[in-house]
């Protein structure tokens, strides 16, 4: 595999729609793996947090830790999903959150090798963000109010065996 960040994107057209790739990106996570998500609140990043717990055989009720910070589930591996959301850390013009974060262990959290780690708002502890993440953008589209464009770079080896998994399933369906 070459050097190069690999890139996946996909347009979808409902919160079940945008849960499905969740799902299906849930299929190609292994534990050690980073995932940043970036969008405007509302754009679906929990939606899309809670397929991936689905396919990763979670059952709990998977919400965004807006107010906690930190949230574990449990899989039947016994592996962790921890789901973060940083977006009250620091200021968001500022990219300040990572001294924020740092007090709650995020630089030994993103380094666990048992636990699949999503962080909301990460660009708030860009900084923080190992050299292997999957960086996940999501993005209103402008064609129906639940309409979103999610555009997915892969920032090292591991994370671009998630967009190789995805490109290699779309082209057997």
């Amino acid at each position: 595999m070459s050097n190069e960040q690999l890139v996946y994107t996909i347009e979808t057209n409902s919160a079940a729609a945008t849960f499905a790739l969740g799902q299906r990106l849930g299929q190609h996570l292994r534990s050690g793996q980073v995932i940043a998500l970036h969008g405007d609140l509302g754009a679906g990043k929990t939606v899309l947090t809670q397929g991936i717990a689905a396919a990763l055989g979670i059952n709990a009720r998977v919400t965004s830790p807006t107010f906690t910070l930190v949230s574990e589930y449990v899989r039947p591996s016994g592996d962790l999903l921890i789901h973060i959301d940083c977006y009250r850390l620091g200021s968001p013009d500022q990219n300040d959150g990572a001294l924020e974060a740092a007090f709650f262990g995020l630089d030994e959290i993103v380094d666990r090798r048992d636990a699949i780690v999503i962080i909301e708002w990460a660009e708030r502890v860009a900084s923080l963000l190992p050299s292997d993440y999957l960086e996940i953008t999501l993005r209103y589209a402008n064609v129906t109010p639940d309409h979103r464009q999610i555009h997915c770079l892969a920032h090292g080896p591991l994370s671009a065996l998630v967009i190789v998994g995805l490109q290699t399933e779309k082209l057997v369906k």
